[in-house]
């Protein structure tokens, strides 16, 4: 399991923070670091800002559609974003959607192969991008080009004479959270009333998306669409959601060893085609579920987490664990100041360990520290 969507999870619905100490700052060689203090004689861009841009920009996009004659019959908007930074509006309306039905997919006769074209942004006829924002556009440029975040090196470089910084952004926006910004900038234009210019379907939808499928049924799409609506586009999640919450219920039932014994075959699921993902859910709702578990979950991973201390070499199957169970502590509550010393011990435990383990010695020492 890729514990990182779990993560993007925590993100999205607001329990962990976007902010991150630092600024990632934009050279005019191209090159890109770490500033932990706010730099000067730069423009810095914040989490505020990012969204007042996106917002301003996705307004004068839809402006500019709804001055034009494909203005008809609109049944979706998608802001969207990918690994690369890179973001795109999406819009479609009922006379393209059929077009593309007709002249490339004849052949479909399903109704969830139908809808899913529908609703499948790579086929949408109309696609905007920074260029289509005017003046708000150029922060995207400028942004796009923290896409190899990586590759950076994380420890802090600060500014040498004959720097020559073109643009800062806030660490905590580079970091993934750009994502919750992306989000964010849809839910303000749903309360801005920003899509009244278009003439759209009664079943119209607005929800940001990214290249996780997962993550945009199981989350994004979630908090933009009411229910009823969801359930109206998107027939076939109903059942879906029944499947999912009799699953949890199961689960609830067990204690924290039954419950991460019971899981332990979802750990281990990289095709991504078991539960929940079957149920078009992300990794982030396997671990929600253990949240009512609170302190015993804490007990539990950090006892199996102390298990693999005395493992000479890990093996793949080790290392998977060892970071679902790192993330699962993000669910079990306030830990006991007790808890937080022990995953404190259990970084420096790890670090000596294997050089494979950086990434979870950061993560508990983050905790530890909470």
């Amino acid at each position: 399991m890729n514990t990182y969507f779990s993560m993007l999870g925590r993100l999205l619905h607001g329990k962990t923070p976007i902010h991150k100490e630092g600024y990632y700052i934009l050279y005019e060689d191209g090159s890109v670091r770490l500033n932990l203090d706010r730099p000067l004689n730069v423009k810095i861009v914040e989490a505020e800002q990012f969204v007042d841009t996106l917002v301003r920009g996705c307004k004068e996009i839809i402006h500019s559609f709804s001055k034009s004659p494909d203005n008809q019959e609109v049944y979706a908007f998608s802001l969207y974003v990918n690994d690369y930074k890179s973001i795109y509006v999406y819009i479609n309306n009922i006379s393209q959607f059929e077009n593309t039905l007709q002249e490339q997919y004849s052949h479909y006769e399903d109704r969830s192969q139908i809808n899913s074209l529908k609703y499948s942004l790579g086929d949408f006829n109309f696609q905007f991008w920074s260029q289509h924002m005017g003046d708000f556009g150029h922060l995207l440029d400028d942004f796009e080009k923290f896409a190899d975040i990586h590759s950076y090196n994380s420890g802090e470089e600060p500014l040498q004479p004959g720097d020559q910084p073109v643009i800062a952004f806030e660490a905590g926006i580079i970091c993934d959270g750009y994502h919750a910004l992306i989000l964010e900038t849809v839910v303000r234009l749903k309360a801005a009333n920003a899509f009244d210019s278009l003439n759209t379907t009664p079943n119209f939808i607005a929800f940001a998306s990214s290249d996780n499928d997962y993550i945009d049924y199981g989350i994004m799409m979630r908090k933009t669409i009411e229910p009823d609506l969801l359930y109206e586009v998107f027939p076939d999640l109903k059942e879906k959601d029944v499947q999912f919450q009799a699953w949890v219920d199961h689960n609830q039932q067990l204690s924290a060893s039954e419950v991460l014994d019971q899981l332990h075959d979802t750990f281990h699921d990289s095709s991504s085609l078991g539960v929940p993902f079957s149920m078009d859910r992300c990794e982030y709702d396997v671990f929600e579920q253990l949240e009512h578990l609170g302190n015993t979950l804490a007990e539990e991973c950090l006892s199996r987490l102390h298990n693999y201390t005395g493992i000479a070499k890990l093996k793949r199957e080790h290392f998977d664990l060892i970071y679902c169970y790192i993330e699962a502590l993000h669910f079990a509550g306030e830990l006991t100041s007790e808890q937080k010393h022990a995953c404190s011990q259990l970084a420096n435990k790890f670090q000596d360990q294997s050089e494979n383990l950086v990434d979870a010695v950061k993560e508990l020492h983050a905790i530890s520290a909470l």
